[in-house]
């Protein structure tokens, strides 16, 4: 189903560096770029349990089968909505089949090899995935993964608003839940992580730094028309 502003949808967070916590986040606004934003905990987190979407024989938890993104009648193209400073995001637009979307880029994330940069030492990769953030041409899900290289007292990276499905009439879908994420460093607010399905584009997530790590920063959406209901 699609709709032009979306409302929070039910997420379930199992966080790696504390005990399990279910339920919805935090729904305090984060403002700013990665050069601003409060201090949090790091850390790992994923989805619930159950099959993983876009794998061969997947069922979702409604009874139906998973659609691959890319296959959604039409979708002409996937904006990201990227905070850094300003008054409002940056709107990154792709085509479906685009080479951003359809190639998860090899590490490491550089001036040369990016879909899109943010401040300084941002850098990011977006592609179709499975729920775990694993690439997959025709994964019923969207991630956006990089890397930022500021640590406290600079606020942290991967400041996201939004991911929308734009169709050909015109309308926008934006997604219903976070599947998966990755947050890391002393600057990351996984509890706001939330702020990217909210339908508002001028609150977003501050997923942390990663500096003096080997996994990138990482959040992974689920789409009402693709993956079905939050899980």
């Amino acid at each position: 189903m699609r709709r032009f502003a979306s409302s929070v949808g039910l997420v379930v967070l199992l966080c790696g560096c504390s005990s399990d916590a279910e339920g919805v986040a935090d729904n305090a606004p984060a403002t700013g770029g990665s050069s601003t934003g409060g201090a949090g905990a790091g850390g790992t987190a994923g989805g619930s349990g159950g099959a993983s979407a876009g794998s061969g024989g997947s069922i979702l938890v409604d009874g139906s089968a998973p659609t691959p993104v890319r296959a959604l009648p039409g979708l002409e193209s996937i904006a990201f909505y990227e905070r850094t400073g300003g008054t409002a995001p940056t709107e990154y637009v792709f085509d479906v089949a685009g080479s951003e979307l359809t190639v998860r880029l090899d590490d490491p994330l550089t001036d040369g090899s990016h879909d899109i940069k943010g401040a300084s030492t941002e850098y990011y990769d977006v592609y179709y995935s499975n729920e775990d953030g694993s690439f997959n041409l025709d994964g019923s899900y969207l991630t956006i993964s990089g890397v930022f290289e500021n640590a406290l007292p600079a606020g942290g990276g991967l400041n996201l608003a939004e991911i929308g499905l734009h169709f050909s009439d015109s309308s926008v879908e934006y997604g219903n839940y976070v599947a998966s994420f990755v947050a890391l460093g002393d600057n990351a607010v996984p509890g706001n992580v939330q702020l990217c399905i909210d339908g508002d584009l001028q609150t977003h997530t501050t997923m942390g730094n990663t500096v003096g790590a080997t996994d990138r920063l990482r959040l992974t959406l689920g789409f009402e028309s693709t993956s079905g209901p939050p899980r």
